[in-house]
C-alpha cells in the first residue's frame, strides 16, 4: 500500500473541510471540527499548528479563541497543505524506501513511480481547499 500523506495530514484535511463555506473567515474551534470529522483532537493540533506557522491559519488567542483561515480557501492547494504538514520532500522519496534511489541509481519502480507521482502532484497542485470543502459539504448535504 502506498501512503501518500501522514495520518496527521489526513486529520488536518478532514478538519479543514468542515470549515463552513459561508463563513470561511470566521473563527472555528478545533475541537468542534474534529468532532464533526471524527478525528482525535490531540492528533490534529500539531498539524493545525504547522498551518499556523506557515500562515495558512491564524490562532485566535484568549477565552473562546480558536483558529481561522488566514488565506482564502480558493488560494490554498491540497499540495500546500500536504507539504506544510509532511514536508516539502514528501514526494521526492523513493516508493520502495531506498535512500540511494534517484535518476543515476533508480530502483525497479523508479520510472513508474515518477510518472504516477508527477500526475498526482499536478492534480494536488490544482485542487484547492475550497473545492475540497465544497465537495465534503455537498456530500454531507450542507448548503454553502
Amino acid at each position: 500500500m502506498v501512503k501518500i500523506y501522514s495520518k496527521g495530514c489526513e486529520y488536518a484535511l478532514r478538519v479543514l473541510t468542515r470549515i463552513p463555506l459561508n463563513t470561511p473567515d470566521q473563527k472555528f474551534l478545533a475541537v468542534d471540527l474534529c468532532r464533526q470529522a471524527r478525528v482525535p483532537i490531540h492528533s490534529s493540533r500539531k498539524a493545525l499548528q504547522l498551518l499556523v506557522e506557515h500562515q495558512y491559519l491564524e490562532a485566535v488567542p484568549g477565552p473562546g479563541g480558536g483558529y481561522k483561515l488566514k488565506r482564502s480557501p480558493a488560494k490554498i492547494t491540497l499540495l500546500d497543505i500536504i507539504e506544510t504538514i509532511d514536508g516539502e520532500d514528501t514526494f521526492r522519496q523513493c516508493i520502495m524506501g531506498m535512500p540511494q534511489c534517484g535518476g543515476h541509481n533508480p530502483c525497479s519502480l523508479h520510472a513508474a513511480w515518477s510518472r504516477m507521482k508527477d500526475g498526482m502532484v499536478k492534480e494536488m497542485r490544482s485542487k484547492t481547499l475550497k473545492q475540497l470543502m465544497e465537495s465534503t459539504q455537498r456530500k454531507r448535504n450542507i448548503k454553502p
